[in-house]
C-alpha cells in the first residue's frame, strides 16, 4: 500500500491568533506539518467589526489559505474561519460555526469542513445596564475568557485580569461596552471548536479513492 500523499509534507496556515497550536498535532497525525505564514489575517475582517468581512467564511477561509500559500510558495494551505452569534436553527442561543479550509495546488483541490456548536462564551453587554460586575464577569468566564472593552472612541482588546480591567473602565466615560474577546489566542472554547474541525478536516483528508487516490473522497460529518 502506498503511503499516504500528504505524508511528509508541509502546509502554510494564515493566523496570527496561534491557531497553529492547536491545529498542528491533530494535522500531524496525517503527516502534515504546518508552517505559519506572515499574513495580517485581520485584512479579511475582525470581530470587533472594525473590518468588515467581504463574503461567504467558506470563502475568507479559502482566500486566507491562498494568502498563505502565495507568501510561503508551499503548495498547500489551510485556513479557519469563525462565525459567532444567534444559532441560525436556534436563534435565541449563541452559536459558533468554525469553518477549516484545506488547499491543494498538486492535485487542485479545494476541501472545506464546518463544525457547529453551542459551546462557546459570547457574553456581551453595556456596562451601564450590568447591575452586578462580578456577576457579569462569571458569566463570561473571566479571565480564563478574555475581554474586550469599547467605548465610542477607544477599544481594548485581549483583557485577561481584573486590575488591568479596572484601569480600563476607569479611563472611559460614555456608552462601554464589555464583552468576550473571540479571537482564538483568547477563547478557549472556541479553540475546542477549531480543533473539532480541524479533527472532522483530517479524517476526511485520511480517506483516499480507491481508485485515484485522491484525498477526501467522503465526508464523514457535515453541518
Amino acid at each position: 500500500m502506498n503511503l499516504h500523499p500528504y505524508r511528509g509534507t508541509t502546509a502554510a496556515i494564515a493566523t496570527k491568533h496561534l491557531k497553529e497550536q492547536i491545529i498542528a498535532p491533530i494535522f500531524g497525525e496525517l503527516g502534515v506539518s504546518l508552517e505559519v505564514a506572515a499574513v495580517d489575517t485581520d485584512l479579511l475582517g475582525t470581530f470587533t467589526g472594525e473590518i468588515e468581512r467581504e463574503g461567504t467564511p467558506k470563502e475568507v477561509a479559502i482566500r486566507k489559505a491562498r494568502l498563505g500559500m502565495a507568501a510561503t510558495g508551499l503548495a498547500y494551505g489551510l485556513a479557519s474561519e469563525g462565525s459567532i452569534g444567534p444559532d441560525p436553527i436556534v436563534p435565541f442561543l449563541a452559536s459558533d460555526i468554525e469553518c477549516l479550509a484545506w488547499v491543494d495546488d498538486r492535485l487542485g483541490i479545494e476541501i472545506v469542513e464546518f463544525h457547529r456548536s453551542m459551546e462557546i462564551k459570547a457574553v456581551h453587554g453595556v456596562l451601564a445596564e450590568i447591575a452586578d460586575l462580578d456577576e457579569f464577569l462569571t458569566k463570561a468566564d473571566f479571565p480564563n475568557h478574555g475581554l474586550i472593552i469599547k467605548s465610542d472612541a477607544q477599544i481594548f482588546k485581549g483583557v485577561t485580569n481584573r486590575g488591568q480591567l479596572q484601569e480600563i473602565l476607569n479611563k472611559l466615560s460614555g456608552n462601554v461596552i464589555i464583552e468576550n474577546d473571540l479571537r482564538a489566542h483568547f477563547s478557549p472554547t472556541r479553540q475546542k471548536n477549531i480543533a473539532a474541525v480541524a479533527k472532522q478536516l483530517a479524517g476526511r483528508l485520511a480517506v483516499l479513492c480507491d481508485a485515484c487516490e485522491t484525498p477526501s473522497w467522503f465526508s464523514p460529518k457535515t453541518i
